[in-house]
């Protein structure tokens, strides 16, 4: 099988002739483009830090990627026992994976995340090394799990750019971007006459033109965070801001600022026939062609200086 990497070069404009930088209060925050990956703003988006109920992103993903979903989960004592933020479960409760995931992401219930993960993996602990497994595979270095809630705990701790990455992953799967868009629903409540009410408590999707999630965190260590999605036309935006003192205002500046300035555009390389060298394969090389048009979010001043070109992933760590 042949593997190839996409590369966007790009030459950038001094900041000095870009719009003014937000001031953001988060200690962290980042804003990039969902589709190529591209970094728009950075703000400390290296800096490793508690990400609270974020956490849920990744324990959402392994969900969907796993499937299953109208699967029937039995919670267990551990599950109904786990603190804070929760959506009432009771041991010996059945509910589906489907029902649980829109508990977990809503109404940011750690009781659903356990009771999740132990449906998943079997147990909590054999699920967290799953998303630390899958951390590494999305190559999330400054990223580490010690539980699917986000309750402060040691050795558990992410960045503003591992959480943009993983929020890009996320929103590839159709039933994650279902389910973060969703403002309000109820679920089932075995032995009581009414359902739970569950109302998304990401502010974003309803106070911003275009927002489509994802998900806000507070614990008293991590302070305020939010991971934010929006789109304009074809531009798609994710953003992420850690220990914020305004999550709303300072998301939605990094939002605006984004669709203020940068344009989505198509590399228009589509039709462009390419070969890939093929080593001990049975010829000694393939035609390659793209089945879309790479796109990326640019400057108006950068919309001439873009340039393509595929190469082969195999070559060490530089190609990609």
């Amino acid at each position: 099988m042949i593997f190839v990497a996409i590369i966007l070069f790009l030459s950038f404009q001094p900041k000095s002739e870009a719009a003014e930088i937000p001031d953001i209060s988060a200690k962290a925050a980042i804003l990039m483009d969902e589709s190529s990956g591209r970094v728009l703003l950075a703000k400390d988006v290296h800096q490793r830090m508690p990400q609270a109920s974020l956490t849920k992103i990744m324990t959402a993903l392994l969900v969907v990627e796993h499937g299953d979903l109208d699967k029937q989960v039995v919670v267990s004592k551990h599950a109904e026992e786990t603190g804070e933020s929760s959506i009432w479960l009771e041991e010996g409760e059945v509910l589906s994976r489907n029902d649980l995931l829109y508990g977990l992401m809503l109404a940011s219930a750690n009781d659903a995340a356990v009771a999740l993960a132990e449906s998943v993996a079997g147990s909590e602990e054999l699920f967290v090394r799953q998303m630390n497994n899958r951390a590494r595979e999305l190559n999330l270095s400054d990223t580490h799990f010690a539980n699917p809630h986000g309750l402060d705990a040691e050795g558990h701790y992410s960045s503003a750019f591992d959480l943009a990455s993983l929020a890009r992953e996320g929103m590839k799967n159709p039933l994650f971007r279902d389910v973060i868009a969703t403002k309000e629903m109820n679920l089932p409540w075995p032995g009581h006459s009414w359902e739970r009410a569950l109302f998304n408590k990401n502010k974003l999707i309803t106070r911003y033109q275009g927002a489509r999630g994802v998900k806000t965190g507070y614990t008293r260590t991590a302070g305020c965070c939010l991971v934010g999605a929006a789109h304009r036309g074809d531009l798609k935006l994710i953003s992420v801001v850690m220990n914020s003192s305004d999550i709303y205002s300072d998301t939605e500046k990094l939002l605006d600022y984004g669709f203020n300035n940068y344009e989505m555009v198509a590399v228009a390389e589509k039709d462009k026939v390419n070969g890939v060298n093929v080593k001990d394969g049975t010829s000694k090389s393939v035609v390659v062609k793209l089945e879309k048009d790479p796109t990326v979010a640019v400057l108006p001043i950068e919309k001439s200086q873009l340039s393509f070109k595929i190469r082969d992933s195999r070559r060490g760590s530089g190609s990609g």
